[in-house]
């Protein structure tokens, strides 16, 4: 896959993955071994739990639109090195609080760097509009192997040395991702030209009167919101229904995020060689519709199996098509505040999703699978009328 990229590219990409994998861990390792750790700490109680694995995400919506503006006015390095400090600083932090108000304020200070959007924008702005969804699927499919080692390593991890060790673990690799980012990446030269558009927080009204926006951050929205779903019923029914301990469940996350990764990349390589996408993203969508007509469909652990396999593969794939339209369609000079609300809509998607997926656990299953299913024909039929006026820009060098 990356003998289509430059040297310079693979060294750009390889860098920006390193420090959005450092980011996923400060979430992935902790997800199934946090909960229990701060029920140990001094005045903690079940909301204020909730409270500080919940203000980790909060404090990342909402600051996703401020930081792609300042990655727009100020620089993508400096945004990036910025909010990762203060990530690695609410690490160490983290690891060493013995209160539960005091782990609030640390990961909360962990999510205040919020950088996701200037580090898309960054990899957007160093590679080819060709090779660019490759790009993302490199980011996105480390994310997912990422997602996948967590759940198997945590638990281990953790029973070892202890719930801080894993807080410093990622507070050191954070400082290791921002040597290599201040090191081995460039700031885009686009910056160093005279600008079109100056940057301006009020140029979010320019993004809202765009259709192709609307349609993309509508996308990523709730195809995280279906994320959140899955992970908040599939783990429960691998426990309450299939009597398998969490500390198994890698046994149907791992085979199923490998192959999907792996069906994953001739897909992606046939949808940018082919021009392809349109066929590959309504595909994806079809693919996600599907895990939850299978889900509530064939009541067996191979049904629950065939149906996190056909959305990991829906999902990576749109994991990585959205962003890379996204930039595609976006102006240069308005790239990080455009994914800065993109990032937010994420989160938000993901915070509806946890919502939707509780009501799906007190109610039953088939009014979340109905539901689900209506959304992806109306996201389908909506996707088949975008794609039909959609124009492309011409591919250009960044």
């Amino acid at each position: 896959m990356f003998k289509e990229f430059t040297t310079q590219e693979r060294r750009i990409i390889l860098s920006i993955t390193f420090a959005v994998v450092v980011r996923m861990l400060g979430l992935f390792l902790l997800l199934p071994v946090l909960s229990p750790y701060l029920k140990t700490l001094e005045d903690s109680t079940p909301q204020l739990i909730g409270l500080a694995i919940g203000i980790y995400g909060l404090a990342q919506a909402l600051l996703q639109i401020p930081f792609g503006y300042l990655s727009d006015k100020h620089g993508r390095k400096p945004v990036i090195i910025v909010g990762m400090l203060t990530y690695a600083l609410g690490s160490f932090m983290a690891g060493l609080v013995g209160n539960i108000w005091s782990m609030v304020f640390a990961r909360f200070l962990q999510g205040f760097g919020a950088v996701s959007s200037a580090m898309i924008a960054l990899s957007a702005d160093l590679t080819r509009e060709e090779v660019r969804t490759k790009a993302f699927a490199q980011i996105g499919a480390s994310i997912g192997i990422t997602f996948t080692l967590s759940l198997v390593l945590a638990p281990v991890l953790a029973g070892s040395f202890g719930v801080p060790f894993l807080f410093f673990i990622t507070a050191v690799l954070s400082l290791i991702a921002i040597f290599i980012i201040m090191v081995l990446v460039p700031e885009p030269e686009s910056r160093k030209r005279e600008r079109e558009i100056n940057p301006s927080l009020f140029n979010i009204f320019t993004i809202f009167k765009d259709k192709n926006q609307v349609f993309l951050n509508f996308s990523i929205a709730l195809l995280h919101a279906y994320m959140v779903v899955i992970f908040t019923v599939v783990p429960y029914e691998l426990v309450y229904t299939h009597g398998l301990p969490k500390l198994q469940h890698w046994k149907i996350y791992l085979p199923t995020i490998l192959l999907s990764l792996v069906l994953m990349f001739p897909i992606m390589m046939f949808a940018d060689r082919k021009e392809k996408i349109r066929n590959v993203f309504l595909t994806s969508i079809f693919l996600i519709g599907l895990s939850f007509l299978v889900f509530v469909t064939i009541i067996n652990f191979w049904g629950l199996f065939l149906a996190v396999l056909f959305f990991f593969l829906g999902f990576n794939l749109l994991e990585a098509l959205i962003p890379s339209l996204l930039t595609r369609l976006t102006h240069k000079d308005i790239r990080g505040l455009s994914l800065g609300l993109f990032n937010t809509n994420q989160f938000l998607g993901a915070f509806l999703g946890g919502i939707w997926g509780g009501y799906a656990l007190k109610y039953g299953y088939e009014h979340m699978s109905t539901l689900a299913m209506g959304l992806s024909l109306l996201w389908l039929l909506v996707g088949l009328l975008w794609f039909r006026g959609l124009i492309l820009p011409q591919r250009s060098k960044p």
